[in-house]
């Protein structure tokens, strides 16, 4: 996908079926998908690491595919280290190359370095760069690729996370905060995104104005030299997220509210306007 001419949205970090996410139906999203015709969820949709969790997950990415398409809204699914395998597409390429979009698992040595295994992380992450071959911190495709085969390994460490799992709701919230470094590294992990990011598309996109990614949970937009980067954010608790409007022309980027009915778009944080590829041509 290397143009966007249909009005486009794009989410991530739902976490469908996950005890902590704020969406308890996916028709509460219904008021945004409808306000395109076209919804790329950028990573971690739906929970697929364990054995308890696959089935939820597998069974709630038909059901957001399914209300997208009655709607008239074409889905299409980026994985992310929570749902590793939900589709074939680690990263898209949008508006003739200008805008790089990927989960943003990729930024990150070990995937997610602030999680309480992050030392057996880092080791199973290095070990999958280095059977790729020597170049392969060097070599896009195969750092999507490392880290997805990570993530897919990862999920022997796991525990259940979705409904259907014993651990009682409290459990999650304490999860956040243990180990007590945890939270430091979260922090951290937040501070170095959009440097990460911006040096990310100078190493691969250099043409790229724009990366969007998610992952970290904390929602913004930063400017790092000539490159945007947009996290946005996640549907469990805290910081909320954004959502990125596409039109071929303009890049939008927007609140995410939850009202009683579910949620809507919020105000605008920022609009970047773009020439289309072809009025460029013409004009050169």
């Amino acid at each position: 996908m290397s143009t966007t001419s249909d009005p486009t949205i794009i989410i991530s970090d739902l976490h469908l079926g996950h005890r902590a996410s704020q969406i308890r139906d996916p028709e509460e999203l219904v008021p945004i998908l409808k306000e395109a015709r076209s919804v790329i969820f950028n990573g971690d949709t739906v929970e697929m690491r364990t054995p308890v969790d696959r089935p939820v997950g597998r069974h709630m990415a038909a059901v957001i595919a399914r209300l997208c398409h009655s709607i008239g809204c074409r889905a299409t699914f980026i994985n992310g280290n929570h749902d590793p395998a939900v589709s074939k597409i680690d990263h898209l390429d949008l508006m003739d190359g200008r805008i790089l979009v990927t989960h943003g698992d990729i930024l990150f040595l070990g995937v997610a370095p602030w999680s309480r295994q992050a030392l057996a992380y880092r080791k199973i992450h290095l070990r999958a760069l280095a059977n790729l071959g020597p170049d392969a911190l060097m070599n896009f495709e195969k750092r999507l690729l490392a880290a997805k085969r990570t993530s897919i390994k990862l999920q022997l460490m796991e525990r259940p996370v979705t409904e259907q799992s014993k651990a009682p709701k409290i459990g999650v919230l304490v999860a956040q905060f243990w180990p007590l470094h945890r939270p430091f590294m979260i922090l951290r992990a937040w501070l170095q995104t959009p440097t990460l990011a911006a040096r990310l598309c100078d190493l691969f996109r250099p043409n790229a104005k724009y990366v969007l990614v998610g992952h970290t949970h904390y929602p913004g937009c930063w400017k790092r030299g000539p490159v945007t980067v947009v996290n946005t954010g996640s549907y469990v608790l805290h910081f909320g997220a954004l959502a990125v409007l596409l039109d071929g022309e303009s890049i939008e980027i927007r609140k995410v509210i939850k009202q009683k009915e579910g949620f809507a778009l919020g105000k605008r944080v920022a609009r970047f306007r773009e020439t289309p590829a072809e009025r460029l041509a013409v004009r050169g």
